[in-house]
């Protein structure tokens, strides 16, 4: 962040007073409106038209909240998924533990009946 910009400066000064992390999803929610105050400075400056008004910036939010969930939601669909494969992964590892000391048992009984009959 710019240290002239006197809006990076009040989210630093929030960030050290509520000790919020670089990586949190409010920062870059922050980021997002710092980028969009910025784009309408510049368009600004360079059209000489008013900045975009509260219910602009209130569509954006609130599709970008819209998008969020979706995005929640695929994210949580495929972690659950995810956790399945897993459960199923350990299942079938089991299985094959248990298939394979049946069939180690088998043939030790086929082999001792094997030896007894020759």
């Amino acid at each position: 962040m710019n240290a002239d910009d006197p809006l990076a400066n009040a989210i630093s000064d929030w960030q050290r007073k509520y000790r919020i992390a670089d990586d949190d999803p409010i920062i870059a929610v922050l980021e997002l409106v710092r980028l969009q105050l910025q784009h309408a400075r510049i368009n600004r400056d360079d059209a000489g038209a008013a900045p975009p008004g509260f219910e602009d910036f209130r569509g954006t939010i609130e599709l970008l909240d819209r998008r969020s969930k979706a995005f929640i939601h695929q994210a949580s669909d495929l972690v659950a998924e995810l956790r399945r494969f897993g459960l199923n992964v350990h299942r079938i590892n089991r299985a094959r533990v248990a298939t394979q000391f049946a069939l180690l048992v088998a043939g030790m009984v086929i082999g001792g009946l094997l030896i007894r009959l020759l």
